[in-house]
């Protein structure tokens, strides 16, 4: 690992292209969307929406389900709607586990021993259409108001550590009230901007239809994208220390961007794998124990 003391990936509030089976799949879709937007643009409008914010859930390793097993299941209401979370340890420092788009509690599992280890209780969650929370759509917005009940109940929280989309969620959090000592921000989502032109490129699409796309989704979540970007929040979270985990090789989350918001946020460093993708870099026991560690230092 390279660690870059004060260095900073790509904000998500939709489904990533990319995570469609296969780029070729995804040029198809991107043509019927083009060809859809001629005739008939409302239709084509909501059919991308659909497909841009509904998560797949993943199955999951054995592993990470006896990890849950382990834990306490709890379910608790965001917006009328279940969410489940899980509970590990009785120490008195509470570490709150989040989750990016289409993973779940389980992804976040490894975790979960180093921090118990280190007397730590564990919270993690299935955000909003995420394992075994209920929904069907899920954003960024969804996450925030989420990490903010979590907040309202069992907070505040000493720590958050938070993967891609889950880490622009709690920037989003942060700024509207959220606070903890320390956070650990994995492979995190860092430009909006990144993200739409990521989707744009892979589905082929003009840039009118991703931006009449952007613009139908800000009308429904009742935002801009732009005021929330967590490298515009980064500069005003002096208060929570802040480490970031990213590989240099992760192909979601570009570690340029991640340089970018560990030199914007005060204090913060940056520490760089390698080869350990945007999601396995979660299992690495090397990354768990250093996210441990940093948080047992508050």
């Amino acid at each position: 690992m390279q660690d870059n003391t004060n260095a900073a990936a790509v904000a998500a509030a939709p489904r990533k292209a990319s995570k469609l089976k296969g780029n070729w799949v995804a040029s198809i879709v991107g043509r019927g969307l083009t060809l859809m937007s001629t005739v008939a643009p409302g239709a084509a409008l909501g059919t991308m929406h659909k497909l841009l914010f509904t998560p797949q859930r993943p199955r999951g390793s054995d592993a990470a389900k006896a990890a849950l097993r382990a834990g306490k299941a709890e379910n608790f209401t965001v917006d009328g709607a279940s969410v489940r979370r899980y509970r590990w340890g009785t120490g008195g420092r509470r570490v709150l586990l989040v989750h990016g788009w289409g993973g779940d509690a389980a992804q976040m599992t490894a975790f979960v021993e180093p921090l118990v280890a280190q007397g730590c209780e564990v919270i993690a969650v299935d955000l909003p259409a995420h394992g075994a929370s209920e929904g069907k759509l899920s954003s960024v917005a969804h996450f925030q108001k989420t990490m903010l009940q979590l907040h309202r109940e069992l907070g505040p929280f000493h720590a958050v550590i938070a993967h891609s989309l889950g880490a622009a969620a709690f920037a989003y959090a942060l700024q509207q009230g959220m606070s903890c000592e320390r956070a650990v921000l994995v492979s995190p989502i860092c430009s909006y901007d990144t993200v739409w032109g990521h989707s744009q490129q892979i589905l082929q699409i003009s840039r009118r239809l991703t931006d009449k796309a952007r613009a139908h989704a800000e009308r429904w979540l009742g935002l801009r994208f732009d005021d929330i970007e967590p490298l515009k929040l980064a500069p005003g979270f002096g208060a929570t220390r802040l480490l970031v985990l990213q590989d240099r090789g992760d192909r979601e989350s570009p570690v340029e961007e991640s340089e970018r918001l560990a030199a914007v946020w005060p204090g913060a460093r940056i520490v760089v794998t390698d080869k350990l993708g945007h999601t396995r870099i979660l299992r690495d026991a090397g990354v768990t124990q250093q996210a441990a560690d940093f948080i047992a230092q508050g």
